[in-house]
């Protein structure tokens, strides 16, 4: 009978251990698949990388307040391997503001806010044009509704790049756009790296155009969206 009860238990303890992370199914939720990288990707901003040329996962345009397509427009790309999620942000610009020294001055510039969240904790990034980058943790919403400060200790591990066509803070000429690249190691995002993995992802981008008050796109704030990795 001991042996069975030690059996029983074990075999609980490895199905606890194989559990996937306790993200809930969301009513109305939009499921994004992202494929294995199928190249390299090297952290310059460019995305002209093999791994970004093959499959990928693409936001589509971020909407604004009334669910239209937001201008100026921005849109976000996924892949993952090698132990991290690559995320891209694209951002059309005609005038790009980046002047924060301090991360907590991050989110006035013109910049990508963007949450993962794993049913546990929700890692959040603020990264400007300048890639100059604010991250920070808290318990997840699903975990403890309510009010959950955030921890802005926290070290991501994460690796950023940008590309920018234009003259950041050059009021006087026209930009065009810039590009964010990231790589977020899977284990900070609560991930370990197997396919049918679940993470919640919201994201906004504002900006200031020129002669215009600020603004901000959406993706994934609306309605919820969920990262499955492939």
């Amino acid at each position: 009978m001991a042996l069975v009860g030690l059996a029983a238990f074990v075999g609980l303890c490895l199905r606890r251990s194989h559990k996937k992370n306790p993200l809930p199914v969301r009513a109305g939720e939009v499921v994004l698949t992202v494929p294995h990288v199928q190249g390299a990707i090297t952290l310059d901003g460019d995305l002209d990388d093999p791994g970004w040329l093959g499959p990928i996962a693409r936001s589509g345009p971020f909407s604004d307040k009334n669910g239209d397509i937001a201008r100026p427009y921005s849109e976000a790309r996924f892949t993952w391997g090698d132990g991290e999620l690559y995320v891209s942000l694209y951002a059309a610009d005609q005038d790009i503001r980046a002047v924060a020294e301090n991360p907590a001055d991050v989110w006035k510039d013109d910049s990508f806010h963007i949450v993962f969240d794993d049913g546990t904790n929700e890692r959040i990034f603020d990264v400007s044009a300048k890639a100059k980058l604010a991250a920070s943790t808290r318990v997840s919403r699903f975990a403890m509704p309510g009010d959950r400060p955030a921890s802005k200790t926290w070290e991501s591990g994460a690796h950023v790049s940008p590309e920018i066509d234009g003259t950041p803070n050059e009021p006087d000429d026209d930009d065009e756009e810039w590009v964010i690249e990231m790589a977020i190691p899977l284990s900070s995002l609560g991930l370990k790296g197997n396919p049918g993995e679940r993470l919640s992802v919201a994201a906004h981008r504002c900006d200031s155009p020129k002669n215009a008050p600020r603004s901000c796109g959406s993706y994934g704030e609306r309605a919820p969206v969920t990262l499955v990795l492939e």
